[in-house]
């Protein structure tokens, strides 16, 4: 439902019709209306040796949220693992309708260390002032000196109109 825009050019002693009040509830049901939010939880752990930029999970880390208009924040926590026992460096990044939020270097990146510890990694990124419509949020990750990586079950991502 489109709504019009609200009036602000009401005067002292003016009575408010049933119209008015109306409209007036449709426009509060509309701001406490929730927000659009996409989320995924990783029921198991996730490997992969990613040489360049590429999805993290395309079937399911790939959101396309239909927004309202305005900012958006996306989330991304989790714990990765060395599956090489040789040390590298892991890069994560997001990609918002074919675009790549921090370019070549990522948004966070992180060194593993010759496979004995898990490293946690997390990130929030603000997208500011996307337009009215859907849009295509996509979870990358990069290992820079092309090594296996492991992405532990239970890493968290969500998409956010704000």
């Amino acid at each position: 439902m489109t709504l019009a825009i609200p009036r602000t050019d009401w005067a002292n002693g003016e009575l408010v019709t049933a119209d008015d009040m109306n409209e007036i509830g449709e426009h509060l049901k509309k701001l406490m209306a929730p927000l659009p939010i996409a989320t995924y939880t990783t029921p198991s752990d996730i490997v992969a040796t990613p040489r360049t930029w590429s999805d993290i999970d395309s079937e399911n880390l790939n959101f396309t949220l239909n927004t309202t208009g305005g900012d958006v924040l996306a989330h991304f926590q989790g714990v990765i693992h060395d599956q090489t026992n040789r040390g590298h460096t892991v890069g994560f990044n997001l990609e918002v309708d074919g675009v790549r939020q921090r370019g070549s270097n990522g948004i966070v990146n992180a060194g593993l260390d010759n496979g004995r510890q898990n490293v946690p990694i997390c990130f929030t990124n603000l997208i500011r002032n996307l337009s009215a419509g859907p849009h295509t949020f996509k979870f990358q990750w990069e290992s820079y000196q092309e090594r296996g990586v492991r992405l532990k079950k239970e890493a968290q991502f969500w998409v956010r109109e704000i």
